[in-house]
């Protein structure tokens, strides 16, 4: 079971059409990096789809007008080095825009909004969808006389491009809260403190301040037709008694817009929490508590425009329930509001009952929620690789276990368990599609079209001590003490290379296909001609190799040895390219950027160096895995480097900066 503060519902949206209810819902602190949005059809109630793609509360959602695109603002904290104990909190809160699908839930671009250490972040969507208002709370301390010191928020608003996340104009205000955009999306209104601050939204200039509230405005919105603004202010007052509390007092008024003289005062409507027009203009919803003499009980108020009365309906039994966040859908038929901290009601506004109830425990296991994001384990990632766009990473662990994240947010996209025991050799294509190992004798294959492991049929009787899989997938090479056998994922020999002297312990593929480089515990390297089957190159390393790497264009082969070093040799001309020595353990990995400009390496010691090629020096060293690199992937761009560890985890680092950028686990 969670609790309310442990999964807040923080947002709701409509989509357009009314059919999907957008949750979204995250840890009340950021540092458990733990949030989501649920979409729910309205209609039958049942969960459509989880967005996971988060590491931190989603604050706020809203839908593109065309229903294409849901728009997110979360809070998310990310780690400045890989944690190595349950309680470290080391790193940065940040704010972050991100733009889904929600047909698929797949991710479309994330702007990272400047600045660190925000605690919350708020956006409003105008009418339009061109436009997004975005504020940022960020924690300050004052000094109080009577109670010391206080921590309060400081708040940065601006209105930025809603499809690329650019700037527009900057709000200027000491306590900006609520906004709301005029239904042509030509004014923009704001609470700020004891008044409303209204923006023209095509100069970004200020145009006018709506003041004359009692206390300080906390709710604001625009009729449908634009020409009424409603707006709710609070100020508090205090009970002793058996127990100590603080009573909000509400009133709401509204506002010509045409004068902005008050055409309308409601005073007996409790505490107010927000405010929603009907799109037919005939009412106006107010939530949050009842007044007193409703026993403070939490429920909304209609105000009929046309009887001009107000009715009261509860809808929960006391201030714990208060409701917030409404949302009505595009026919007016359903309303959807925040009925306390973890649960959302949903209303049939035509019959007048309650149709749907969603609390924190709705998902039942959709959502798998750990105590801890640090996870000990014995598990490695053995093999790792990007796709083709660069925003995918998949690794096998060394229990047979293949997972695929989206590196941009840390959501695992999908899990193929591992029903045999743990492989012995594993093997991964470079567009991390495809995935190999050797399993008590036996050659296995998956491929992410397949559903499971496949045997691949292999008549030879000896073990296998190496195995190695093309880019593209098509191709394995696997060899056993004799030979090296090449073989398609169905089982197709293609050749038999003989070997005449040594074991081959280590096998790689050219990025083309073409060669095939095989090294033994002696430290002689083979570089085999696929297509005749011939040998191109010998090279000798001096010592046992433990890591091999080709270039991408084919030009320089790499091999770790077992002295810890690093040799280079150029394939056209056969001569030593250079030799690299900073390890202070056995080097297990090795992996070329795409552009050739870099070499990464990683191994024992729990660090990688990045080698420049061209100067023949180490240029950064990446510091923090808590275990040993087992293996290294560059993205297509060459922009982050992919390194898999223990902890069945894989670390990606921005190659141009040396920072850790994220942990996929």
């Amino acid at each position: 079971m969670t609790t309310g503060f442990d999964d807040v519902v923080f947002a709701i949206s409509f989509s357009p059409d009314g059919r999907t209810l957008a949750i979204a819902r995250g840890a009340g602190e950021p540092v458990q990096r733990f949030g989501r949005i649920e979409l729910w059809d309205t209609e039958t109630g049942k969960l459509q789809r989880i967005i996971k793609g988060f590491d931190g509360p989603v604050r706020s959602i809203s839908f593109s007008p065309d229903g294409q695109t849901l728009i997110s603002g979360s809070i998310e904290f990310h780690s400045s080095k890989v944690q190595q104990k349950a309680r470290s909190r080391e790193g940065v809160r940040v704010s972050l825009l991100k733009w889904w699908d929600p047909q698929t839930g797949e991710l479309k671009q994330k702007v990272v909004v400047p600045g660190e250490q925000s605690n919350s972040i708020r956006t409003t969507l105008s009418p339009d969808g061109k436009q997004l208002v975005v504020r940022e709370g960020f924690p300050e301390l004052y000094i109080n006389n009577a109670l010391g010191f206080s921590r309060y928020l400081s708040f940065k608003v601006k209105v930025v491009d809603a499809q690329t996340g650019e700037p527009r104009f900057k709000l200027d205000g000491d306590n900006l809260g609520a906004a709301s955009f005029s239904p042509d999306g030509n004014l923009l209104a704001v609470t700020n403190g004891s008044e409303v601050k209204l923006w023209n939204t095509q100069t970004g200039k200020e145009v006018r301040k709506v003041k004359d509230l009692r206390g300080d405005a906390n709710a604001v919105a625009f009729s449908p037709d634009g020409r009424v603004l409603a707006v709710a202010s609070i100020r508090y007052k205090s009970e002793s008694g058996h127990r100590f509390r603080i009573i909000g007092i509400s009133e709401v008024k509204l506002f010509d817009v045409s004068t902005w003289k008050a055409t309308l005062r409601l005073v007996d409507v409790g505490a107010v929490n927000s405010l929603a027009f009907t799109r037919d203009k005939r009412f106006l919803i107010i939530g949050g508590v009842l007044p007193e003499y409703k026993s403070q009980a939490a429920g909304l108020n209609l105000v009929d425009f046309q009887t001009g009365k107000v009715t009261l309906l509860p809808t929960g039994a006391d201030y714990n329930e208060a409701v917030d966040h409404l949302a009505l859908s595009s026919n007016d038929g359903l309303l959807a509001f925040r009925a306390g901290p973890a649960t959302v009601k949903l209303l049939d506004t035509k019959k007048g009952i309650l149709k749907q109830t969603w609390d924190a425990d709705s998902v039942g296991d959709a959502v798998a929620r750990s105590t801890s994001r640090f996870l000990v384990s014995a598990s490695r990632v053995v093999a790792v690789a990007f796709s083709a766009d660069g925003m995918t990473v998949s690794g096998e662990s060394d229990h047979g276990e293949i997972k695929f994240w989206d590196h941009r947010t840390g959501e695992v996209k999908r899990t193929q368990t591992s029903e045999q025991d743990d492989p012995s050799l594993v093997a991964a294509s470079s567009d991390g599609k495809s995935f190999a190992e050797v399993n008590q004798g036996d050659l296995l294959f998956w491929n992410a079209n397949n559903e499971t492991k496949t045997t691949v049929p292999f008549g030879g009787q000896e073990s296998a001590t190496a195995l190695s899989l093309s880019a593209n997938g098509q191709m394995l090479a696997l060899a056993t003490r004799s030979e090296v056998t090449l073989l398609s994922p169905t089982g197709e020999v293609h050749k038999q290379l003989s070997i005449q002297e040594g074991m081959i312990n280590r096998l790689a593929f050219s990025s083309d296909g073409r060669l095939l480089a095989g090294a033994d515990h002696s430290g002689a390297l083979r570089i085999w001609n696929v297509g005749t089957g011939d040998i191109e190159k010998t090279f000798i390393a001096g010592s046992g190799i433990t890591a091999l790497a080709f270039a991408h264009n084919g030009e320089l082969v790499a091999a770790a040895t077992s002295d810890k070093a690093i040799s280079l040799w150029n394939l056209q001309t056969g001569l030593p390219f250079g030799k690299f020595q900073k390890h202070d353990a056995p080097i297990n990995a090795l992996a070329f950027s795409p552009n050739g400009e870099w070499l990464a390496s990683g191994g024992d010691d729990r660090t990688i160096v990045l080698w420049e090629l061209a100067a023949g020096k180490s240029r950064r060293t990446f510091k923090g895995h808590d275990q040993t690199v087992t293996s290294l992937a560059f993205a297509p761009d060459g922009r982050l480097l992919a390194s898999g560890s223990g902890n069945a985890s894989v670390v990606i680092w921005e190659v141009e900066t040396g920072k850790l950028s994220r942990v996929l686990r």
